[in-house]
């Protein structure tokens, strides 16, 4: 059974993991320092290294770098109770072979290590191949040239599918990397939606976007659903000649001739489907490919699993910062829907000068978190009915670094944060906090400058009354090109023309 090596600082992890993993029959070793764990790899011959990325004495990522640059087949697997995209990022291209967050549950912990020693044990095969090598086995030398050849493939697509933890990136890189290695016609991925058991194309190279949004496939039906459920891959030469697959009932419209079809597992469980059909050359696909792209599947499988759990994660930390931007807006009736009301405004200018989904989808983000700053403003300067003092109006002006201070550590926020940082820019420069002019602030920026403002006049606040959406249009064009984007208010213009029901009119003196 494989020697295993536990390098963390917590005593209570690694009796945790050497408790869990014996049971399971591992030589099991646990150390509490870093450099005392590097010293162990070099005396003992350990297959699997476990090692904690936060540690006091030496960081896991420099156990890590020392580790591989001594001793480069060593299979590493990294524990984290903090991930970051970036943390993980560069373990991985460090040669990290899969990572576990803290806290984990056993079965986790299993099957992760399972999959290591098999990887493990595969590549001391191969070294033991390559002595036999040696002695000059001419037959030996071909298969082992093929076999290491097809694991430095399927080592190098692994680690650029483990590259990423963007679900779409990670999608399009697979398959991506697959048609490309392969030379494929189309290659696809389809996941399994668990509620309708239906399945769906998620990314795809080689096929039209009609087909793409079209296919949905009840688990059980046709080559992919049949896959699914039996969890059971398919390798098939020629279509036309195969019974299993007659055009009439199984066939995906968009197979011809040679195929595979390979499902996607984890932990027991198919989340889906990587089908791969005809090459480029016009030769049928080989037992190699078909090696090959099992082999893929599996790396596949665990990093759209880990993509997903990491999407999550971002859209738990997104909810979070959500509720204390609500808990604001309620606390003054003042303001009380203002983010709601800014959002909608925002994506609705966004929509209408053509930007992106991409684009978009960030000033949402923006619009719905540019005030979460004002939770670092006192409450009496907030509702204060009367003129401000210079250190009041200083302090409601810092909400907007303050909103950017708080987002700042969610990096996948990065871009949201320098539009919220920006939102009360003016286009002339005399905003704050940057006294940023014309481009140089950013469009969502400007777009979310005209849309707070325009929520701002036509709400009731402490020291005025509402303004009448007709005194509140003036007020916009009045000052564009000082401070407003003449196209900005432009298109908000069009935008009330279009849709005038847009604006909430219990806020408004008419």
């Amino acid at each position: 059974m494989a020697k295993i090596l536990i390098i963390d600082d917590e005593l209570i992890i690694c009796k945790l993991l050497n408790d869990v993993l014996k049971e399971k029959g591992y030589d099991v070793f646990y150390t509490l320092s870093g450099n005392e764990g590097i010293g162990i790899v070099g005396r003992k011959s350990i297959d699997i290294i476990i090692v904690d990325l936060m540690m006091p004495e030496i960081a896991g990522i420099q156990v890590l770098e020392e580790i591989k640059k001594y001793y480069p087949d060593a299979v590493v697997i990294v524990i984290t109770g903090f991930p970051t995209f970036e943390s993980v990022q560069a373990a991985l291209k460090l040669g990290a072979y899969n990572y576990i967050t803290k806290p984990f549950n056993i079965d986790e912990i299993y099957f992760v290590v399972e999959r290591a020693a098999a990887f493990r044990k595969l590549t001391l095969v191969n070294k033991d191949l390559m002595k036999e090598l040696e002695e000059h086995n001419v037959e030996l030398e071909k298969k082992v040239r093929e076999r290491t050849e097809e694991l430095s493939l399927l080592y190098r697509i692994a680690q650029e599918i483990s590259s990423s933890l963007k679900l779409e990136e990670t999608l399009n890189v697979i398959t991506n990397k697959v048609s490309e290695h392969l030379n494929l016609e189309i290659c696809s991925i389809l996941l399994l939606d668990k509620k309708n058991e239906t399945l769906s194309i998620v990314a795809a190279r080689g096929l039209s976007d009609e087909i793409v949004q079209r296919i949905q496939i009840k688990k059980g039906e046709r080559i992919s659903g049949w896959v699914v459920e039996n969890n059971e891959a398919i390798f098939v030469n020629d279509i036309e000649s195969d019974s299993r697959f007659s055009r009439s009932y199984h066939q995906e419209k968009y197979y011809t001739r040679s195929f595979i079809s390979v499902p996607l597992v984890v932990k027991g469980n198919v989340i889906g489907v990587i089908n791969a059909n005809n090459k480029k050359t016009k030769q049928p696909l080989t037992e190699n490919d078909f090696g090959l792209i099992k082999g893929i599947a599996q790396e596949a499988a665990i990093a759209i699993e880990n993509a997903r759990l990491f999407s999550s994660l971002e859209e738990t930390y997104v909810s979070t910062v959500l509720a204390l931007t609500s808990a604001i807006d309620a606390k003054d009736h003042y303001t009380n829907r203002h983010s709601q009301q800014v959002t909608k405004y925002g994506v609705a200018i966004a929509r209408e000068m053509g930007l992106l989904d991409f684009d978009v989808e960030n000033i949402k983000k923006a619009c719905q978190l540019h005030d979460i700053g004002k939770i670092g403003v006192h409450d009496d300067i907030l509702t204060k009915p009367g003129k401000l003092t210079t250190e009041e109006w200083a302090e409601i002006q810092s909400h907007a670094t303050k909103s950017a201070e708080i987002l700042k550590p969610l990096d996948f926020l990065h871009d949201v944060m320098i539009l919220v940082e920006q939102h009360h820019e003016s286009f002339d420069g005399s905003g704050y906090p940057y006294n940023l002019k014309g481009e140089k602030i950013l469009l969502g920026a400007r777009i979310m400058a005209v849309a707070d403002s325009f929520d701002a006049m036509t709400s009731r606040r402490p020291y005025r009354e509402a303004l009448s959406k007709k005194v509140a249009i003036e007020e916009l064009i009045k000052n564009k090109g000082s401070q407003f984007d003449p196209e900005v208010v432009d298109a908000f213009m069009r935008v009330l023309e279009k849709d005038p029901g847009i604006i909430e009119e219990k806020k408004l003196d008419v």
